[in-house]
Order: C-alpha cells, then sequence, then structure tokens
C-alpha cells in the first residue's frame, strides 16, 4: 500500500472501539426519544360552588374532579372550592366569563341575570312530577339544547355543561308555621336576584328582598328578613334551621341545577378532554337529582329528629290556585313562551 495512502485498518484498535460505542449510544438515545410519549400536559382548573357540605352539589363536584383525574390520566386536576369561598353566584359567573374560575356548579334562579332563560325554572309548580323533570333536563332534550344554544347567541363566553335538580323547595322562616299563601303577607322573604322570583312571592303578599345565599344567616338574625325559600339541601348544609325552625312543605319548585363553564377554559383544553369534561358532566347532573330527591326525605328527617325543626304540610291547593295563572304571564313577560312551551311538550 502506499506511503501516503490512509487505510481504516490503520485506526488504532482503541479509537475504533470509541466510536462504535459512540454510535451506538447515539442510536439507543435516537429510538428512546421516539419511543417516549411526550410530556402530557395539566390543566389546573377550579370549580365555585356557594352552598356548604353535605350538599348534592358538593358531591357532584367532587365526582367530577375525582373522574375527570382518573379518565384523563392525571391531565385535569378540579379542585372544589364551596361554601362562596371564591365569592357569590354573580361573581363566580363573572369570573368565570373571564376565565379565572373554569367552572360552577348552583342555582339558576341567581344565575338569570346572565341568562334569562333560566327565570322560567323559577315558576312555580312548573314540572308535574319527577318523571317529566328528569327528561326536560337532560343533555339531549330539545329544553337543554335551547338554553345551551342562548349561552352562545349571548355571547356570554360560557358553556352551559349540564342541567339538574337538587330536590323540591319549600319556604322557611322564623315567625309561624305558613299553611296558605296569606300566611305569608307581610314576611320579609329573601329572594335571589330573579325578577320573576320577587313577583310571585309578591303575590301571597309578602314583602321580597334580594340576598345573595351567604347573608341569609345574619339577614335573620337582624331581621332583615324573616322568610326565604330553598331546597332541603340548601336549607340543612348551610345550617339555615337555626335562625329559620318552622319549615313549611310547599313543594312550589323542583330545584333546577347548572353547571357551566368558561369557554376560556373549554378551548384551552384538547379535544378529547373536552368531550371528556361534558361526559363527566352530564353523569354529575344527574347525579345532583338524584341526591336532592334524597336528601329531600333523608334530611328532613334528621331536620325534625335532632335539630327540632317544625315541620308541616301546606294547602297546595290554594298555593297553585294562586300561581297557576301566573305561568304565562310571567313567561311572557321575561319572553320565555317558546321555552315554556318547550316544557310543556314534554312527555
Amino acid at each position: 500500500m502506499g506511503k501516503g495512502l490512509f487505510c481504516i485498518n490503520q485506526i488504532p484498535k482503541r479509537k475504533k472501539m470509541k466510536r462504535s460505542t459512540l454510535v451506538i449510544i447515539a442510536a439507543v438515545l435516537a429510538l428512546s426519544m421516539l419511543a417516549a410519549p411526550a410530556m402530557a400536559k395539566t390543566y389546573k382548573m377550579r370549580l365555585a360552588t356557594v352552598v356548604s357540605a353535605p350538599h348534592p352539589w358538593i358531591d357532584a363536584a367532587k365526582f367530577m374532579a375525582k373522574t375527570l383525574a382518573e379518565k384523563s390520566n392525571g391531565q385535569i386536576k378540579l379542585t372544589v372550592h364551596a361554601s362562596s369561598s371564591l365569592g357569590s353566584d354573580q361573581t363566580t359567573i363573572d369570573e368565570m366569563r373571564m376565565g379565572t374560575i373554569d367552572m360552577v356548579v348552583g342555582g339558576t334562579s341567581p344565575a338569570a341575570v346572565f341568562v334569562p332563560e333560566f327565570q322560567l325554572f323559577s315558576l312555580p309548580y312548573l314540572f308535574a312530577d319527577y318523571d317529566k323533570f328528569y327528561k326536560a333536563t337532560d343533555v339531549n332534550s330539545p329544553v337543554f339544547k335551547y338554553i345551551a344554544k342562548s349561552y352562545q347567541d349571548r355571547k356570554l363566553n360560557l358553556k352551559l355543561m349540564a342541567l339538574g335538580g337538587g330536590g323540591v323547595r319549600n319556604c322557611s322562616n322564623n315567625l309561624k308555621p305558613i299553611v296558605k299563601p296569606e300566611d305569608m303577607s307581610g314576611m320579609k322573604m329573601r329572594v335571589p336576584g330573579n325578577p320573576i322570583v320577587s313577583k310571585i312571592w309578591a303575590a301571597t303578599g309578602a314583602l321580597p328582598s334580594p340576598l345573595p345565599w351567604k347573608e341569609i344567616y345574619s339577614a335573620m338574625q337582624t331581621g332583615v328578613v324573616n322568610c326565604f325559600e330553598s331546597s332541603i339541601s340548601g336549607y340543612f348544609g348551610s345550617r339555615y334551621y337555626e335562625v329559620a325552625p318552622y319549615h313549611s312543605k310547599t313543594q312550589h319548585q323542583f330545584m333546577v341545577s347548572h353547571i357551566s363553564m368558561s369557554m376560556v377554559s373549554y378551548k384551552r383544553l384538547p379535544k378529547d378532554l373536552q368531550k371528556l369534561v361534558e361526559e363527566v358532566a352530564a353523569e354529575a347532573g344527574k347525579m345532583i337529582t338524584a341526591g336532592g330527591r334524597k336528601a329531600d326525605t333523608d334530611k328532613l328527617k334528621i331536620l325534625v329528629e335532632k335539630h327540632g325543626v317544625k315541620v308541616n304540610d301546606v294547602d297546595k291547593a290554594a298555593f297553585i290556585k294562586l300561581f297557576a295563572p301566573l305561568q304565562d304571564e310571567l313567561a311572557k313577560e321575561a319572553k320565555q313562551t317558546a321555552l315554556l312551551q318547550k316544557v310543556r311538550e314534554v312527555k
């Protein structure tokens, strides 16, 4: 071989070994990078609700947090903030519109300031029974789709995820048992910020006073109000029986709850996680209905036996007679006649 020519065989063995080792290491690293999945992004979310445990809203919220974490393999981390710790109903909805709160579980009545369609659910004796209620609030029902579309049309920057129950609503006060509508005449009654609710109770002669849910206790103590209506779960969980020992079973309304989400938060999620949140929220909505229904029986028994609450039946026929003509009138006034018709069409 010529003197000036270079041959691979002339490379020292040590150098050849070093080069081959480097090639092997590089190949292993390349393969491991291809095989390893990209680090999954984590989405931290906050859910707000105004009630205190025990309550179906909190049970449903905790179910969502646990199920979303499990089914997303830890990608979604949802924390539940109860007892108005992030603000009142209206405050948290405002925050949700900006994306600083991700989800809210609450009542449709205080949310009616943002979603006027929700006013309809405050109409007394709107649903004949639980069968109709379940059908109307299902995510595939015409009623649900109508309201979900209104979220979009009103450009609220929110998405309706589910509707649910919460039990029937009754009247509580610190003065006397309520049997007939006229027994409420002159009572200072706490109502949510929903104009329809104020007009309904004004028909009994009560004096409506809009107040946030969390202020009821102190308002009852100081005499700002002496009457309010609520679900049994809300009455129990917030310990309002301590300031309102008279509980009258008016059963004037199936409470309607909503699970709503910020569109800012929703759009941050990839498609598969959006679908997951929708599915879990729909299940949570059904849980709220079932939980509220069970609480109506279980909690009322505890309230009577353990806390000395005086529970009485009412002349329901007298309340229905007073309130029935208000359904069409108030629906028309609120421009919700079309939605009322959809509810009535549920079979």
